[in-house]
């Protein structure tokens, strides 16, 4: 059996004309894979069809993701070359920093602590004691510059250097302790002037070097030092949230049969979670969301008292659309009414969670309808007109007996989503 090289495409440069041929086999940057040898054909192909077009693809190696190549496609044939890394722009000047695809960058205080100021930023990071694991890559660059900044602030060593993945442009990050980072960036380099130049189109060009400054003050940190014993209540969210994710809620009776019994003590540990003051506030509403998931679904009949209780307190929209989505699926007239009355009370945010669960319950939906959208109408037409197009988007048919009564013009509005007789 052959080997088979996968690359993935990190830039593409061709002429107007060419573009819809090589879109048309998927030769776009992007995460996908693509087998190189197909990749090659397609150029070949594309050759043949506009031979006066040069064509310039950058694709990135997948088993080491530093290693970079191009394809250039023009009248003089397809050739291939390896991509360098510059230190300056207009010369190749070579640099020296770990080569790991994960660095482990020692701290001087414990590293989970730090962990969530990555969420949202970067690809995962992750903690061991007083070691934390960068992630290959960050989204943009003034939010890493921040964090690496925030990471430099308690490092262990005076100076350490990682290579890092920037919204698709690679720095060499030399982060200072308790001074700062400086990020330097790379630029991709081959020897010929003309594919220096298709190759440095396709990919865009770095920003230019730049130094973070520690923050002045510590960060304020929403966490709390990591407790093994307290898994759901200490630590950063992600540390939480993971503990949630892996709670070991369910044990098989009997090997090999699918008969479960709940672990002991389970649901009450994960219900004290949910109510502890350690989990409160905005920062650890996404632990409160998953601790409502995983106790509902693994005790429903238990967990709906939290549920109605959760919609009295809870501030949180996010939150709040989890226990809507919980409760649509509760047969309960209380489920029901809390249902149809959100679609009147809750924010936008909470709406559109709302939406996409509400049509489970015909009960609910025949809620309302009857006692929220045909009394709106014509007093409270914004109401009326969030219920109809949330009938509309989700598809939700109803019976005409529901809205016999209604005025003609609402029924006319309503007619696409009336069940046909």
């Amino acid at each position: 059996m052959s080997h088979v090289d996968y690359v993935i495409i990190r830039g593409c440069e061709a002429p107007e004309e060419v573009r819809p041929t090589l879109q048309r086999h998927g030769i776009t940057a992007g995460p996908e894979l693509h087998e190189k040898e197909k990749v090659e054909q397609v150029l070949l192909d594309a050759l043949e069809a506009f031979p006066e077009a040069p064509i310039c693809v950058v694709f990135q190696d997948t088993f080491w993701e530093f290693k970079h190549g191009v394809f250039l496609a023009s009248d003089s044939g397809l050739d291939e070359a390896q991509v360098s890394w510059s230190l300056k722009e207009d010369e190749l000047a070579g640099f020296e920093v770990p080569e790991a695809e994960e660095a482990r960058v020692p701290l001087s205080v414990d590293a989970d602590s730090l962990l969530d100021l990555f969420d949202g930023t970067a690809e995962d990071a992750s903690a061991e004691e007083h070691l934390l694991s960068l992630p290959e890559r960050f989204f943009e660059l003034p939010k890493a510059r921040q964090v690496l900044a925030q990471v430099a602030a308690v490092l262990e060593p005076k100076q350490f250097q990682v290579l890092v993945d920037i919204a698709g442009h690679y720095f060499v990050a030399t982060l200072e302790r308790k001074k700062g980072v400086a990020l330097a960036p790379l630029y991709p380099w081959v020897e010929d002037g003309e594919v220096r130049k298709l190759m440095r189109s396709a990919v865009g060009t770095p920003t230019p070097g730049t130094f973070e400054p520690c923050p002045k003050k510590e960060r304020a940190r929403g966490g709390s030092k990591r407790d093994t014993q307290r898994p759901f209540t200490t630590g950063s969210l992600k540390a939480r949230m993971d503990s949630v994710r892996d709670a070991t809620v369910m044990n098989r009776a009997e090997y090999g049969h699918r008969t479960f019994v709940g672990t002991p003590e389970a649901f009450e540990q994960l219900e004290a979670a949910l109510r502890a003051p350690e989990n409160a506030g905005p920062g650890f509403a996404p632990v409160r969301s998953a601790l409502y998931q995983v106790l509902f679904k693994c005790w429903p009949e238990k967990t709906r008292p939290l549920l109605f209780s959760g919609l009295e307190a809870e501030q949180d929209d996010a939150v709040r659309g989890q226990l809507y989505a919980c409760l649509s699926k509760v047969e309960d007239p209380a489920a029901y009414h809390a249902l149809a009355r959100g679609m009147k009370v809750e924010p936008p945010g909470v709406i559109e969670r709302l939406s996409q669960v509400i049509w489970r319950q015909k009960a609910t939906v025949e809620l309302l309808v009857r006692e929220y959208l045909v009394p709106s109408w014509p007093e409270d037409r914004a109401l009326a007109d969030r219920v109809v197009k949330v009938l509309r988007d989700e598809y939700v048919e109803i019976p005409p007996a529901w809205v016999s009564e209604a005025p003609e013009e609402l029924r006319k509005v309503l007619g696409p989503v009336l069940e046909k007789a």
